[in-house]
């Protein structure tokens, strides 16, 4: 009886992200498997029914993203890298300007205090925020429940606010051919993931789970010894653990909580998304590239997510995941000065 009742909240929570990603994705909405898992997820959180998180998962789950991620890498890719600079740029600026406005609202509107606000306005590594905020002293809870409302309201609108700023077709997973990989194509894949996993533990740079595999992988298809594309099937399942590991970030929040944070966290990322999506529109006229990927790149949602949905949408992949892990790794760096100058604002 004691091991069937630690069983039961995976087989809950499961069987509710793949019934909600398959409805989701009849609606024939971009990363449907994984809006609709994510969906499902929080609906169970917030009942307080028993949710089980994919802790364990997770590394293979970013690790194979990464490894799609580099897929992606074309030799057309890389010589054109250089030529993004000015973007690179354009990303510090909605950044910056990002933070300094929401932090402003945060104090101003919702009464945040600075460390809180200062963590709530960084654009990336939620997991480094919340670990953070126990260190500065602010109120750990706020700073999760933004973190997390930033990255599940960024999956589900920005595939479709990308309807706004271009008149192409927006590729949709579900329309894809699924490929098919021979038993060498998925022994390459499986090293990538487990390189990934397996020199994650050191620690050595931020997003190592993404970013190991992402090289190891567009090694192998710039150099022609593997050009593998993961199925269809796997994507989906991807969205759907992705899914459930967003949603399952508001187990245990009350729902009184979630409310009062909910309209700050909405806030956060209505600036993001704008500066985002306009910054795109800019440096797309500038440079003559495509905006669907711009906004991609400069959006506020996670590095693993956002690269899933450039994929999905068969976008620039390398763009637009070079771009995330430079936000990241710049969040990274930047939060604790950030928050050293507010203490000492402060004293």
């Amino acid at each position: 009886m004691s091991r069937l009742a630690t069983v039961i909240p995976g087989i809950v929570t499961f069987s509710a992200a793949i019934l909600g990603g398959w409805l989701v994705s009849l609606l024939d909405i971009p990363l449907g498997w994984l809006v609709g898992a994510m969906l499902a997820i929080v609906g169970l959180s917030l009942f307080k029914a028993p949710v089980q998180k994919p802790d364990r998962a997770m590394p293979v789950v970013k690790a194979s993203v990464g490894t799609m991620l580099g897929a992606g890498f074309g030799i057309d890719v890389i010589s054109s890298l250089g030529a993004w600079w000015p973007s690179f740029l354009f990303m510090i600026v909605v950044m910056f300007t990002g933070g300094v406005v929401n932090f402003q609202l945060m104090r101003r509107l919702f009464g945040f205090g600075k460390s809180e606000a200062a963590l709530c306005s960084v654009p990336g590594g939620i997991a480094e925020m919340i670990l953070l905020s126990e260190t500065a002293g602010a109120e750990q809870w706020r700073v999760a429940i933004v973190h997390a409302l930033r990255i599940a309201l960024a999956i589900l609108f920005i595939p479709l606010l990308i309807g706004f700023i271009t008149d192409a077709e927006v590729a949709r997973a579900a329309d894809a051919v699924a490929p098919s990989m021979s038993i060498e194509d998925w022994g390459w894949f499986g090293l990538c993931v487990a390189a990934g996993v397996s020199l994650s533990r050191f620690k050595l740079i931020p997003a190592q789970l993404i970013l190991v595999p992402m090289i190891l992988s567009s090694g192998l298809h710039l150099t022609g010894v593997s050009n593998f594309a993961v199925p269809t099937q796997i994507s989906n399942l991807i969205q759907i653990m992705i899914g459930v590991n967003v949603g399952s970030r508001f187990a245990g929040i009350a729902f009184k909580l979630l409310v009062q944070v909910g309209l700050a966290a909405v806030v956060v990322v209505a600036v993001q998304i704008t500066l985002a999506f306009a910054a795109a529109v800019v440096v797309s006229n500038l440079l003559g590239v495509n905006p669907v990927a711009l906004a991609l790149a400069y959006s506020p949602g996670g590095l693993a997510e956002m690269s899933l949905i450039a994929v999905a949408m068969g976008q620039e992949v390398a763009v637009v995941g070079v771009h995330h892990i430079c936000r990241v790794l710049g969040a990274l760096f930047a939060a604790p000065a950030i928050l050293k100058r507010v203490n000492r604002a402060d004293g």
